[in-house]
């Protein structure tokens, strides 16, 4: 009987941890699984090694909506000084969809404008920014696009700077997300679009002003989005923006940006609805912070050594990274499976500069590439005298400069010492053989008149 009672508890026991196994089983791999969203295109990626996460439809073109005026406030951040005060033209006023009534002959600040164009989305505040910078909205559009080329866009092409719908006003989600990626390592564009409420003071014209950011993911607790099918508070934990975006033809349009625990992800989608492109931002964001996690590799303060230098005044220079390298992982990973390979150029050779690249490390997981970091020079380092051929540094090459100088010197003195003291002896022998000569002949002079007198006398 108690042999039946144990056989049956432990069938019980069993029978739980299988059920328990696989309802952790089933939980971890929905935590992982990818979602499924609305939106028409989406891309997650890490933003801080930019490795894609998730995509759908990356590279399709759409229309991006206020999402286009994140590379407008990035412009204005970098050719504009927020104190600056902005004189509202004639034309500015009358810019259609989303604003905040700017009037001809206002006058008004880039800071204040900067977050009527993040908060409020105001168009108008695009183009008036749009014309200070760059004299009219056509020339603000070459600006736009070149440098979302320079933040790794390729797909892109900016008509207007605020998204309003025009024919060929186009994007892709992952240019949005590399535009994105970009503009959050401008502080103050971070401190924008993480912003919920801006006050403006009234102005030469008009009242004062408050805005409001359209991201929901910052604050609202009330809306319910849906979420892989189930509707939840659009509010998320961890938001710090970044870009909403809306027309009927364009669709929902959100860039967002989330972190916790030192991971910060960028999630984009395109041609949604009004509420699913918050719930499919959230989804991605769950999806991603469940899966992945952002792991500093290499720090910018680490030690790397020093490199030989050829025809250099010093033989040596000492090595820095430029920044701290991060990469990807899956978030069971650890930093134990990365592996560093320092490769500098195969010559180092003089003159080199202050901060010149002379080489990379690489970041390895496995036998894969996953980052890389310019490796610089410490010091500059100037060229070299001619032994540096020899691997003679300037400070003791200038050493045996001065001692086969001094030496040099020395041996010239000995020698025209040795000079002047062997003519001194040829001359005085000279003297003496001379003085010699004479006495002879003046002994032999003697001789002669002596046998004459004798002769004479005889």
């Amino acid at each position: 009987m108690m042999m039946k009672r144990l056989s049956a508890i432990i069938a019980i026991m069993i029978g739980i941890t299988g059920f328990a196994s696989a309802l952790f089983k089933d939980t971890a791999q929905a935590a992982v699984t990818a979602p499924e969203i609305i939106a028409e295109a989406g891309i997650l990626i890490d933003g801080t090694t930019g490795q894609v996460l998730y995509t759908k439809n990356e590279n399709a073109q759409l229309e991006p909506a206020s999402t286009t005026k994140m590379i407008t406030c990035l412009l204005a951040l970098e050719n504009l000084d927020l104190a600056q005060v902005l004189t509202i033209d004639n034309e500015t006023p009358f810019t259609e969809g989303s604003r905040i009534y700017l009037l001809e002959g206002e006058q008004i600040t880039v800071e204040h404008v900067l977050y009527a164009l993040m908060l409020e989305s105001a168009n108008d505040a695009a183009v008036a920014l749009a014309k200070e910078i760059a004299g009219s909205v056509e020339a603000f559009a070459v600006m736009m696009n070149e440098r979302a080329k320079e933040l790794g866009a390729t797909g892109t092409n900016f008509i207007n700077p605020n998204g309003l719908h025009l024919e060929g006003h186009v994007s892709t989600v992952h240019d949005l997300a590399m535009i994105a990626k970009g503009c959050m390592e401008n502080e103050m564009f971070r401190e924008l679009v993480s912003t919920y409420y801006h006050y403006i003071p009234a102005t030469n014209k008009q009242d004062e002003r408050h805005m409001y950011n359209t991201n929901r993911l910052l604050y609202d607790e009330k809306t319910k989005v849906p979420v892989n099918g189930v509707n939840i508070p659009a509010k998320y934990e961890g938001t710090v923006g970044i870009k909403t975006g809306y027309t009927p033809s364009a669709g929902g349009c959100l860039v967002a940006g989330a972190e916790k625990d030192g991971t910060f992800l960028i999630a984009v989608v395109m041609k949604s609805t009004d509420a699913g492109r918050f719930g499919d931002c959230i989804a991605l964001f769950d999806y991603g912070f469940s899966a992945y996690h952002t792991v500093k590799a290499v720090d910018a303060a680490e030690d790397m050594g020093i490199a030989e230098v050829k025809r250099g005044a010093v033989t040596k220079v000492g090595l820095a990274l430029a920044e701290s390298a991060y990469v990807t992982l899956p978030i069971e990973a650890t930093k134990d499976v990365l592996s560093t390979e320092l490769k500098l150029i195969e010559e180092i050779k003089a003159p080199i500069k202050k901060d010149q690249q002379i080489g990379q490390l690489e970041v390895y997981e496995g036998s894969n590439l996953v980052a890389a970091v310019p490796v610089l020079a410490q010091e500059e380092v100037g060229e070299g005298t001619f032994l540096s051929v020899f691997g003679i540094e300037n400070k003791t090459a200038y050493t045996i400069y001065i001692t086969v100088g001094i030496v040099t010197s020395l041996l010239l003195i000995l020698l025209i010492t040795y000079i002047v003291l062997k003519r001194r002896q040829i001359r005085r022998r000279r003297m003496r053989r001379a003085q010699k000569a004479l006495e002879i002949a003046k002994a032999r002079a003697e001789r002669q008149s002596d046998t004459a007198r004798r002769e004479w006398y005889f």
